[in-house]
């Protein structure tokens, strides 16, 4: 990794930081250099009108350096220590975070916020002790002599990793100067799109322990993904030997795996979703028994339901869940029966560099990029706020 971080002038981490958190106005809101997420910040219309345009308008000026006012030509075709100042972080553009949403549904609602270093290290916020409770009015008169319940808080910490990919930009020459710009069809909307699933595939069932040595969601680079995390926490269920053939079973097995969940650790609800497969949600939407519906006056019918809710925590679905391709090992995690319970607090992605594109020079007639990653995923509650329920027998 070293390597790959000299070759990207990724060397100073605090600069690596600074130029894609600080300098684009992230609050920092905690400790470490914590900074605000990409999804709460881009969640307000004012950031979100602002930075409408922005990978398309830095891409211009790459390609029309004359264009650029009151700043220095862009250096093109060379990547030393000092380069990092010409990434593009691509996500801090709406129509980016579009492709991700669509393409990558699930990583989208877990929080990417700053982190200055390349090791995420934070308090377990799953830990709790009881306070020392009630007292006597003599007791009271002097609290130094009470000893706390024993809290300690307990660190996560999690090793960052890159994810990286070689893209060629040079059709933005061309429809930039022609002022028509679709980044989902350009090559860089592809390849973001690729690359957005491949780290949604990692964040879910990514395993370094497996040392496949393939590169993909098994290498010893690759991040720990939150299945593996939940196993290690024995959150994980086998559910292959539940029965479906009664009514709304699926249904009542999801909802009281989150009761659960939300009785024994005081869970707040409102922090929680599901992330599942296609096929779940179809069998989910099945057993709501949603009939054909019609609005008066509109030559329109709908069946099925537009948006699922199990106990008032939110479905989300995503083709990622599912029995993962061999990259070239042995390493095939998951299933289409799997279901993920996940909180929005716990379950984070912090990130030294978020995804971002950096000029690597060009071949032939076509510019390339590489297009980066430098991230880990952590679950701050110790694995004791979210399931993976996995291998329903759909």
């Amino acid at each position: 990794m070293a390597t790959t971080a000299e070759t990207l002038g990724f060397t100073n981490p605090t600069e690596v930081y600074n130029h894609f958190w600080k300098n684009h106005g992230f609050a920092v809101i905690g400790e470490g250099g914590m900074t605000e997420s990409v999804q709460a910040k881009f969640a307000r219309p004012e950031n979100k009108e602002k930075a409408r345009g922005f990978v398309a308008k830095r891409l211009y000026e790459y390609f029309h350096p004359d264009a650029k006012e009151k700043a220095a030509p862009v250096t093109k075709y060379a990547v030393t220590s000092t380069t990092v100042a010409s990434a593009i972080p691509l996500v801090y553009d709406p129509d980016i975070l579009d492709i991700l949403h669509k393409d990558a549904p699930v990583l989208a609602q877990i929080a990417t916020f700053g982190w200055q270093g390349t090791h995420y290290k934070g308090a377990n916020v799953a830990i709790r002790d009881h306070p020392i409770g009630y007292l006597n009015e003599g007791e009271s008169m002097n609290m130094t002599t009470l000893t706390p319940s024993g809290f300690t808080p307990t660190p996560v910490t999690e090793p960052m990793v890159i994810q990286a990919d070689i893209v060629s930009v040079s059709d933005f020459g061309q429809r930039s100067s022609e002022h028509f710009l679709n980044l989902r069809e350009t090559a860089l909307g592809i390849r973001f799109s690729e690359a957005m699933q491949l780290k949604e595939q990692a964040m879910l069932y990514g395993d370094p322990s497996q040392d496949t040595g393939d590169r993909g969601i098994g290498d010893s680079d690759a991040p720990k993904g939150f299945a593996t995390s939940l196993a290690a926490a024995e959150k994980a269920t086998n559910k292959n030997s539940v029965s479906l053939s009664a009514s709304d079973a699926l249904l009542k097995d999801i909802k009281a795996e989150i009761k659960a969940l939300i009785k024994a650790y005081g869970v707040t609800p409102s922090d929680l979703f599901i992330a599942t497969s296609p096929e779940i949600e179809d069998e989910l939407d099945n057993e709501l028994n949603v009939h054909g519906r019609t609005e008066i006056g509109q030559g329109y019918v709908n069946y099925g339901a537009e948006r699922l809710s199990i106990a008032g925590v939110p479905v989300y679905t995503t083709h990622n869940i599912r029995e993962q391709a061999d990259w070239g090992g042995e390493f095939t995690p998951g299933y289409d029966g799997d279901v993920f319970i996940l909180n929005r607090r716990a379950h984070v992605n912090p990130t030294l560099a978020p995804p971002f594109i950096l000029p690597l020079g060009r071949r032939g007639l076509s510019d390339e990029w590489v297009m980066g990653d430098y991230f880990c995923f952590a679950d701050r509650s110790g694995g004791l706020w979210g399931k993976y329920l996995y291998n329903y027998n759909i």
